[in-house]
């Protein structure tokens, strides 16, 4: 049996429920198929499931209790339902029997890939908490709890990964809508005839979302035609559905983020000054993780407490790793720290993590970063006499001075390896 968490998808229509195990499996994830809700229970209790796509009918059972079996096997699991239009009031119900989002038919597979790649990444694993040493995060923070039980629009700025999301979860969940849904929809996923659907549609986030929240992602992506109808969302309390021609009373709570200042998209005239305004009431800059790096350890240690009760192991990490991991770069933030924890702890049985855990290119960028004299900059021969200079000098540390050992860590000859060797004596 594998030990890899996987993503099982639930569905009576076997063709699409094979589509979609086969893109993941395609994005590289570890997928099973079920075609009936007692095939998916079974599946549950054989395999570790990270995610599951469970569509609403089936055959033998309805997913609502195939939901509820789930969350008795894995309460950690996260549940995606699929849904046809016209079904917005059992899609808000799975919510809240524990379903994270539901996606409506018909979808995108790429879209839905989306959707899986950022459930293994998201922060939202770990206990629903900010956690965070540095000034400007506690900054942040006491902004947040300020405005938490009111109904103010919020907008986040910050890179990708750097845990808006997580932010802003974590505002709904302290604000006195929390027994309500929260839905998010990112605004660059889909092209604009689909994310009007997917946004104001009859079965659509805006209605489904109907006294909770509603996370809007990379909101400057939006159409001038897309913002008008949120400013009329936001101004009349209405949405005019697309596919019934109806309008909807939908009373939200907004909460919208981007990674690029809106301000300067409204003075480059691609986004309304009006919507701006009414979007930017309270207004929050989440910085990268390189600009907070005292928060590393605590969410590194967030990170592994969730792995080790997830898979039942005692792992805990080396001094020399922590420190390490506290120097890297970490240009995908957030994300990108753990979703290298979570394949370092996948593959570690006991004991601490450690440095020799790392992947050979993570090792090799948190050599390079623990000098700032080697920079990208100025002539490529010099920065690559540099690396390699660096590179072999850790092989040689790491072989106890063995030259053939060192070369064959570094997949050269011995004799390119003197050769190279000799370039580096003053």
């Amino acid at each position: 049996m594998t030990t890899t968490a996987g993503v099982l998808i639930v569905d009576d229509e076997i063709k699409l429920c094979r589509n979609i195990a086969l893109k993941l499996r395609r994005e590289g994830f570890v997928a099973y198929e079920a075609y009936d809700g007692k095939a998916a229970i079974r599946k549950m209790q054989q395999h570790p499931i990270h995610v599951v796509v469970l569509d609403f009918m089936l055959t033998d059972m309805t997913g609502l209790e195939v939901l509820k079996q789930i969350k008795r096997i894995s309460p950690r699991t996260k549940v995606y339902m699929l849904t046809a239009y016209g079904n917005v009031e059992n899609a808000v119900l799975a919510m809240k029997l524990g379903a994270e989002d539901y996606l409506n038919k018909p979808f995108d597979l790429k879209q839905l890939a989306d959707i899986v790649k950022t459930a293994y990444r998201s922060l939202d694993d770990l206990s629903g908490e900010v956690v965070f040493k540095s000034p400007r995060m506690q900054a942040v923070r006491e902004v947040m709890e300020r405005i938490a039980s009111t109904d103010a629009p919020v907008l986040l700025y910050g890179g990708r990964g750097t845990g808006k999301s997580t932010l802003a979860r974590w505002v709904h969940l302290r604000s006195k809508r929390s027994e309500q849904p929260f839905l998010g929809v990112n605004c660059k996923m889909m092209p604009e005839e689909v994310l009007k659907r997917e946004l104001f549609g009859s079965s659509g986030k805006a209605v489904a979302a109907d006294g909770g929240t509603l996370y809007l992602d990379e909101v400057g992506e939006l159409t001038p035609m897309m913002q008008a109808g949120l400013l009329r969302l936001i101004e009349e309390g209405k949405a005019l559905c697309p596919d019934t021609n109806e309008t909807r009373s939908v009373n939200v709570r907004l909460i919208t983020s981007s990674t690029r200042p809106l301000h300067d998209l409204v003075k480059g005239g691609s986004f309304r000054d009006d919507l701006f305004y009414r979007l930017s009431l309270v207004e929050a800059a989440i910085p990268p993780l390189k600009e907070r790096r005292e928060d590393i350890p605590f969410i590194v240690q967030q990170k592994l407490d969730q792995l080790n009760a997830k898979y039942g192991k005692p792992l805990h990490i080396s001094d020399s790793l922590m420190e390490l991991l506290t120097e890297l770069p970490w240009h995908g933030n957030i994300e990108e720290l753990m979703n290298l924890i979570e394949r370092m702890h996948l593959l570690k049985v006991n004991g601490a993590l450690d440095i020799d855990d790392l992947p050979d290119s993570v090792r090799q960028a948190g050599l390079l970063s623990k000098d700032g004299d080697i920079t990208l900059e100025g002539r490529l021969y010099d920065v690559i006499e540099k690396v390699e200079e660096r590179m072999i000098t850790d092989a040689l540390n790491r072989t106890g001075g063995n030259q053939s050992k060192a070369a064959e860590l570094l997949g050269i000859s011995r004799n390119a390896l003197i050769y190279k060797m000799k370039r580096f004596v003053r």
